[in-house]
């Protein structure tokens, strides 16, 4: 994967993921923690206790009750960002190919996570996870996801739910997962979504569908062949307007109830095409979806 155009990149530097939850992590980020600390954002008082410091009493309180209390402050803590990209054969699939855009767009996500002080995790998943590069902060790492996205090839079959249930790097790590798939799976998604909502995840969704997929450009008598199943019997399909405007309604209820099951997930779902250019999707689409801001 080529890197980025420098002026796109400092764009991106004034962006940041928008997670509602309070994070914890390690210290020196962005946002706001549970973790009460010393410094940053005052957040509650309590009765000062022998071994406090006594740097943190509150000698106006003091004045008021004639009793020693202590303020407790918030401190701003990274967040861990997971980006969950679907490596299965059918994202290497599409003019443009579906799958180059979703790791355009992992690198994207990385890099405004990277330039706000958070961590940032990849899952390349298939029916597994197939590939990891495991979290680390520092914008000056950037040039890692490069070579990590350039490497993943497309291929195996999609399950979001045996994939992502299996990645266990989350654990007792709040923030922020990004999956990025075309979302056609055969066991759907809704077991993936209980995972990551589970393990206090803000959860994104971004089905990516290629030009083709959304208005197939075919008609008369074809031979299909499964993109996750090479080796499987090709179906015979005579295409006609009907043939087509059946297909058109089965994929706009497929991805309805995904939008459907997302709000009520409370999930940001924003489905694109593989031919979107980077700053229409980026500054457009995602910002005036409130994922970043």
């Amino acid at each position: 994967m080529k890197t980025f155009d420098p002026d796109f990149l400092k764009k991106l530097e004034r962006l940041a993921l928008h997670g509602s939850r309070l994070v914890q992590g390690g210290t020196g980020g962005n946002r706001r923690s549970k973790a009460k600390g010393s410094s940053i954002e005052f957040s509650d008082f309590r009765e000062y206790s022998l071994g406090d410091d006594y740097r943190s009493i509150d000698w106006n309180a003091y004045a008021r009750f004639e009793r020693l209390f202590i303020k407790l402050y918030m401190e701003e803590r990274e967040a861990n960002v997971t980006v969950f990209l679907d490596c299965s054969a059918s994202m290497g699939e599409g003019k443009p190919v579906k799958g180059v855009l979703a790791k355009k767009l992992a690198a994207v996500f990385a890099y405004i996570a990277l330039s706000s002080y958070d961590r940032v995790g990849i899952a390349a998943i298939n029916d597994k996870v197939s590939g990891q590069l495991p979290y680390f902060s520092g914008k000056q790492g950037f040039s890692r996801v490069l070579a990590f996205l350039d490497a993943l090839p497309f291929e195996g079959r999609t399950s979001l739910n045996k994939s992502i249930a299996s990645f266990n790097s989350l654990r007792g790590r709040r923030g922020i997962s990004i999956v990025l798939s075309d979302f056609l799976a055969e066991d759907g998604y809704l077991e993936a979504f209980k995972y990551l909502k589970y393990q206090q995840q803000d959860v994104i969704a971004i089905p990516i569908l290629s030009p083709e997929e959304l208005d197939p450009p075919l008609s008369g008598t074809l031979r299909l062949l499964d993109a996750e199943d090479r080796e499987g019997r090709p179906v015979e399909v005579e295409i006609t307007p009907h043939t087509l405007s059946l297909y058109k309604k089965a994929l706009h209820e497929y991805f309805s109830s995904l939008k459907n099951a997302c709000m009520n997930m409370e999930i940001p779902c924003i489905q694109v095409s593989s031919a979107v250019s980077m700053d229409e999707l980026i500054f457009e689409k995602l910002h005036h979806a409130g994922v970043i801001r």
